[in-house]
C-alpha cells in the first residue's frame, strides 16, 4: 500500500508525502500529485517543493518517474524540488535513478 499526499504548507513551501510502496503506486494518482503541485504553484507564486519520503519502504520506477517528472516541472516553472527525510530504499533507488548525494546511501543491511 502506498500514498502520495500533497500539502500546502504556506511560506512559499508545498511538501509531498511519500509512503509505503511507491512502486506498485498507480501512475494516474502520481500524475494527479505532479498537477495539484503546479496548481498550488500558480496560487501561490510558489518557490520549493520539499518530497518527504521518510516512510517510503519502497520507490519503484513509478516513483523515480514521479520524482523526475516533478523536478523537470519545476526546472521549468522556476521552483526548486528537495528531497527531505528519505528512507533507505527511497535514497537507493533516487540514486540509481541519477540523483547525486554528498552522503551516498546506507547499505541494504542497515535501518532504513
Amino acid at each position: 500500500m502506498s500514498a502520495v499526499q500533497v500539502v500546502d504548507r504556506g511560506a512559499r513551501e508545498i511538501v509531498v508525502f511519500l509512503a509505503g510502496d511507491v512502486s506498485g503506486e498507480p501512475a494516474d494518482s502520481m500524475r494527479a500529485a505532479v498537477e495539484e503541485v503546479s496548481r498550488l504553484e500558480g496560487l501561490n507564486a510558489l518557490d520549493h517543493v520539499v518530497v518527504d519520503m521518510h516512510q517510503v519502504t519502497e520507490l519503484g520506477d513509478v516513483g523515480v518517474a514521479f520524482l523526475r517528472e516533478l523536478s523537470d516541472r519545476g526546472r521549468r516553472a522556476g521552483f526548486e524540488v528537495s528531497f527531505a527525510a528519505m528512507s533507505g530504499p527511497a535514497h537507493r533507488a533516487v540514486e540509481a535513478g541519477g540523483w547525486r548525494f554528498a552522503e551516498h546511501s546506507p547499505t541494504l543491511g542497515d535501518t532504513p
